[in-house]
């Protein structure tokens, strides 16, 4: 399958109907303050990058999945000027979505770490199920344009 020329923003898409598959990379990078009171002492954080990557693929209008990918790095903390380890790690998971009308939505999702065989490692599994509920005027805009 090729890739098709689809609007997108930030992601490419590899079709442009019910059943398209789309590659998306998102970034991000977390800062910390300085917690002046982590159990009676100084903890300072450097900067966190992340590395989001999604491969979603489109059942129908309403139901999608997606194997996602995880980088993290960075964020070295150090206790009253003791340093810890800088962090580097992957995950990997998976998404399924429903959208159940045009305002309501349900994800549920499952996330580990691989690299976590070190005792020192981050050592992570994450579940999430969330209900999503949004609203915008051109959403609402298309609907009654629909019912013309």
């Amino acid at each position: 399958m090729g890739a098709w020329a689809c609007p997108s923003s930030g992601s490419w898409v590899l079709g442009c109907r019910a059943g398209a598959t789309t590659l998306e990379f998102l970034p991000a990078v977390w800062l910390f303050g300085t917690n002046d009171n982590f159990v009676g002492q100084q903890m300072k954080t450097d900067p966190m990058f992340q590395l989001d990557a999604h491969l979603t693929r489109d059942f129908n209008e309403n139901f999608w999945a997606a194997l996602d990918g995880v980088w993290y790095t960075g964020g070295q903390a150090s206790v009253n000027g003791v340093t810890g380890e800088k962090l580097n790690n992957l995950g990997i998971g998976f998404t399924l979505g429903y959208q159940i009308n045009d305002n309501l939505g349900l994800t549920a999702g499952y996330r580990s770490t691989l690299n976590d065989g070190d005792s020192g490692e981050l050592r992570m599994d994450r579940f999430m199920v969330s209900l999503v509920v949004g609203w915008h005027s051109i959403v609402e805009g298309a609907k009654r344009l629909k019912k013309d």
